[in-house]
């Protein structure tokens, strides 16, 4: 993975994408809240489980357990295991690792802890990339997310270095056997910090889904990068989601779509203008995938917010009937939002925003 300098006034623009797109998948994991502060729901079955296998690999972390941490990594690896909704069970054990544990003071604790694993296991990758993926996120922690003009010297000497050593950790993954698809997800996340030139972001990207081309977090993040915010022109991304489902064909291609376009018609993606994408396809993605995997409540609320950027009521409506209260709050991020939305599809017309 070649590198450069990091530009102060590109790093500026990426921190929330690779914060919260490339380090940890926190777009997607959507946090319910209840009406009340003292009404407690329930969770529903993909948040259940993603619940339990994070204690557990926290736990295997802790009492230094590193074969079972292996052999769990590397079956959800093998057997490409998802959780209901699509999620990759490979993608939320590496989220469960990047936090420190409850005995740790901090991220220097938890790296420490992370290393004893790799020094232990020099053989295994996913030491390796749970290692590389905890120092893009002190890198971050060391910068901090404000603007540039708001880091300090330090802050940016630290950031640098704690991306380089990530960055030399995957590059010595990425020659281990077996592959793993997140060696080249973090290695996005450095390449966004390190400031890669086009070429460079799509070289990585093409050599990555050789690897797993339905390892649709890639492509997220590669179609958030063509987003004209960060570093394409308009009609980039759109035109790569198209593409890349064109690719992959088949109800495969049309999950990835949708998954894709969640991406892209976001909170917060406002300037994206949601016709530049093909809502049918993305009821047949949403389709296909709740056949492949069930539903979640994730997909369910992204699939409504999608209804309602598109101004599809009667969509809005079916989806707002399935989710009830449930909302998700990484999708819609108030619940003052997602009642506005709610009552749109609802009264069959309004206005909603985003």
């Amino acid at each position: 993975m070649r590198s450069s300098s990091a530009s102060p006034r590109f790093v500026s623009a990426i921190t929330a994408f690779a914060v919260a797109l490339l380090i940890v998948p926190s777009h997607r994991v959507c946090l319910a809240q209840s009406t009340s502060a003292t009404t407690a729901r329930p969770l529903d079955e993909a948040s259940r489980l993603e619940s339990e296998q994070a204690r557990q690999v926290r736990a295997l972390l802790f009492n230094a357990q590193y074969d079972q941490l292996d052999k769990m990594a590397e079956t959800a690896r093998s057997q490409k295991l998802r959780f209901p909704g699509g999620e990759w069970q490979l993608r939320y054990f590496y989220t469960a690792i990047d936090a420190p544990v409850g005995a740790d003071r901090g991220s220097e604790d938890h790296l420490r802890r992370i290393e004893a694993w790799a020094q232990s296991r020099p053989n295994s990758v996913t030491a390796r990339v749970a290692l590389a993926k905890s120092y893009v996120r002190y890198a971050w922690e060391a910068r901090g997310n404000g603007m540039a003009d708001t880091v300090t010297p330090l802050g940016w000497r630290l950031f640098a270095e704690r991306l380089h050593e990530a960055h030399e950790i995957l590059d010595a993954a990425e020659a281990m056997s077996p592959p793993c698809p997140e060696v080249y997800s973090t290695m996005q996340a450095v390449a966004l910090g390190e400031n890669l030139n086009a070429d460079g972001m799509r070289q990585l990207f093409e050599r990555a889904i050789q690897i797993e081309p339905e390892y649709f977090y890639l492509y997220d993040a590669y179609a958030n990068y063509l987003l004209p915010k960060w570093d394409g022109r308009p009609g980039d991304s759109a035109a790569f989601a198209r593409e890349s489902a064109d690719r992959v064909s088949g109800s495969a291609g049309d999950i990835l779509y949708f998954e894709i376009a969640t991406v892209l018609i976001k909170m917060g993606n406002g300037n994206f203008e949601p016709t530049e994408l093909d809502w049918q396809r993305i009821q047949r993605g949403h389709a296909a995938l709740e056949a492949a995997y069930g539903g979640a409540r994730r997909e369910r609320n992204q699939f409504a917010f999608m209804a309602v950027r598109f101004k599809d009521a009667q969509v809005a409506r079916q989806e707002f009937s399935i989710i009830g209260d449930d909302w998700g709050q990484a999708v819609w991020r108030t619940r003052q939002q997602f009642d506005r939305a709610r009552d749109w599809a609802l009264a069959h017309g309004g206005t909603a925003g985003s």
